[in-house]
């Protein structure tokens, strides 16, 4: 985990799935699940979690549940969530999170094109992203982030009861204050496409790709961090941290 994030606040790390298989001959992307070094990575990632895990979501693309269960299950037993994920199909999914305002379906299939819709999007062609702007994408996903991890910011057990009680004596009231003080912030997994990753590193972090693959566009696994809440949040992505107050509110 990177060293510079809170211990005391939810994180969550929205991120594309790992290694996956060549493109398929008839263009179909969505069966296509992950390498063996993919399922390695994904390991990997899971054994480095050193907090408490908090809410999982996923693409109800395969591959996208497939690296988050493959991460799971190399997660400590002392930080995995109560829900028991027994296997890849059990990950919880939202359309949110592999849907897109617009269409970078290849020109050939009528769509804009993949590289192409997003370099549009960057420099803010409207017309040639067909009506949608960077903002218009951001705006949907942030929203979804936020909403999706939503109940991780809502008073947990402890404070509420912490709240009923404190007309209690001053000991007890201390050692309830000791106990939340020391509450550790868990760590959300939403996992994704590498266009919703791209997208909002374009609009949070001004990243600029080509008309065609370059080092610039995001790697497998690669992620976003958030915390905070919709209203001020703090993102960080390839070592940059910034700070958003009503960002695209």
């Amino acid at each position: 985990m990177a060293e510079e994030l809170p211990t005391k606040e939810d994180i969550t790390l929205f991120m594309r799935h790992s290694e996956r298989y060549d493109n398929p001959p008839d263009g179909d992307y969505s069966h296509l699940l992950l390498t063996p070094n993919g399922i390695k990575e994904s390991n990997k990632t899971g054994r480095s979690i050193d907090r408490k895990i908090g809410i999982v979501k996923s693409s109800p693309v395969e591959r996208c549940r497939q690296t988050l269960f493959e991460i799971l299950k190399f997660v400590k037993k002392d930080y995995l969530p109560k829900e028991n994920f027994s296997s890849r199909e059990g990950i919880p999914s939202s359309k949110r999170f592999s849907d897109l305002l617009g269409d970078p379906s290849p020109v050939e299939q009528g769509g804009v094109g993949w590289y192409e819709y997003y370099h549009y999007l960057q420099i803010h062609d409207v017309g040639s992203a067909r009506g949608v702007t960077l903002e218009m994408e951001a705006k949907k996903i942030l929203d979804a982030i936020f909403e999706e991890t939503n109940e991780k910011h809502s008073e947990t057990s402890e404070e509420k009861l912490y709240k009923k009680s404190s007309s209690s004596s001053a000991a007890r009231e201390t050692s309830s204050s000791n106990s939340l003080s020391k509450k550790e912030g868990k760590l959300n997994l939403i996992c994704s496409h590498d266009g919703h990753v791209v997208i909002l590193a374009s609009a949070l972090f001004n990243l600029k790709t080509q008309l065609k693959w370059t080092k610039e566009w995001c790697q497998y696994a690669e992620g976003i961090f958030f915390y905070g809440n919709r209203s001020h949040f703090t993102a960080i992505w390839r070592n940059v941290k910034k700070e958003f107050i009503n960002y695209l509110m």
